[in-house]
């Protein structure tokens, strides 16, 4: 029987530590902003700061269990995850309720889930696996990467969830573009892209609003971003600390979304570049480890999982402070969200096997 200590070895010795360390920082900090968030929005914030701890302690024990995988387990792993992931999405139409506009979540008693948040490190695993083998056999493999991009995007054009739409097709297409494929395949593809996001904008209210919002803002209600905006002005350099924030108690979502706001009112502009410069760091060690493989799969799966974390982290923040229109998106690690938290988990994950892959080469 193996000791205590060995099995805690045993268990981060696959582990990228800097990465892991990085996790650990966005979660300590958004520990602290759930904390002050939920004292405002919620009786029993005890029980909202509770399950985040949860959610937490789940989620980094889930990169540790997941960066034991090897690369063939790492992709029998997604792709079985990602059928799942479709199934249960495709479910939330079926079989629950629509929730604030959106078939995107499977409710069961005080639990919802957001299967679709699977789909993001699952499916850059898959296209990846699709693209190199469409570039060693040229078959059919881009024309599945097709038909799964279109499965993707029709699920999340129903439910809706036009950001995600935006985050997972964009980080496709670069994916594509690293494959260095026949420059003539971009050109129906680009069209398709900017075709859905100008019918978006028709067809898709909520979409019409906040670009509404964004472009016209004396027309709309700006309420929220005009309190985000307030809360990063007080908030100085030094922030003036936690449950002390004033303009940040009265801004919707401040637990979720908007938690960049509240940190930069309650801690200030130093911990904010913190934030964006360990956000900066994992990005980097990805891409460090990216140029020094030579398999084009691992290549672009590193690539690929780190712009999706990277892009949501820029969508995050530019829309709290107004730089691009609100989109209902976390901030990785550190806003309240089980199923973004336990996604991104699984992204980092996947992000620790691929590297630990190119140390074995």
């Amino acid at each position: 029987m193996e000791s205590p200590n060995k099995l805690r070895v045993n268990l981060f010795s696959d582990l990228d530590k800097l990465i892991g360390l990085s996790v650990l920082v966005l979660m300590l900090i958004g520990v602290f902003g759930v904390f002050s968030a939920s004292t405002r929005i919620d009786e029993k914030y005890d029980l909202l700061f509770k399950k985040h701890i949860v959610f937490c302690f789940l989620g980094f024990t889930l990169i540790c269990l997941l960066s034991k995988l090897s690369l063939k387990n790492l992709i029998i792993f997604s792709i079985f995850t990602f059928f799942i992931a479709i199934f249960l999405s495709f479910s939330t139409f079926l079989f629950f309720q629509e929730t604030k506009g959106a078939n995107r979540w499977i409710k069961i008693l005080n639990f919802s889930f957001q299967p679709t948040e699977i789909i993001k490190p699952t499916f850059i695993i898959i296209s990846s696996l699709l693209l190199a083998r469409y570039k060693i056999k040229n078959d059919i493999s881009f024309f599945l990467n097709i038909l799964i991009i279109t499965i993707i995007s029709i699920i999340l054009l129903k439910q809706p969830d036009f950001g995600m739409f935006l985050l997972i097709f964009s980080v496709w297409i670069i994916q594509i573009f690293n494959s260095k494929l026949d420059p003539k395949i971009f050109v129906p593809i680009i069209l398709v892209f900017l075709s859905v996001f100008f019918m978006s904008y028709f067809f898709l209210d909520h979409v019409k609003f906040r670009i509404n919002n964004f472009f016209f803002s004396d027309l709309g209600d700006n309420y929220q971003i005009t309190k985000s905006l307030e809360s990063f002005a007080n908030g100085g350099v030094l922030g003036q600390g936690l449950g002390n924030g004033s303009f940040s108690k009265k801004l919707p979502d401040a637990h979720s979304d908007f938690i960049f706001a509240l940190i930069g009112e309650e801690f200030g502009f130093i911990t904010l570049i913190l934030i964006i410069l360990i956000y900066l760091f994992i990005y980097y060690r990805a891409f460090y480890y990216s140029k020094k493989t030579q398999n084009f799969f691992i290549f672009n799966s590193l690539l690929g999982l780190a712009n999706i974390l990277t892009f949501q982290t820029i969508i995050n923040i530019s829309s709290s402070l107004n730089i691009l229109p609100t989109k209902g998106m976390t901030l990785p690690f550190i806003s309240y969200g089980g199923s973004s938290l336990i996604s991104n988990a699984i992204l980092i994950g996947f992000i620790m096997v691929l590297i630990k892959g190119i140390k074995n080469e």
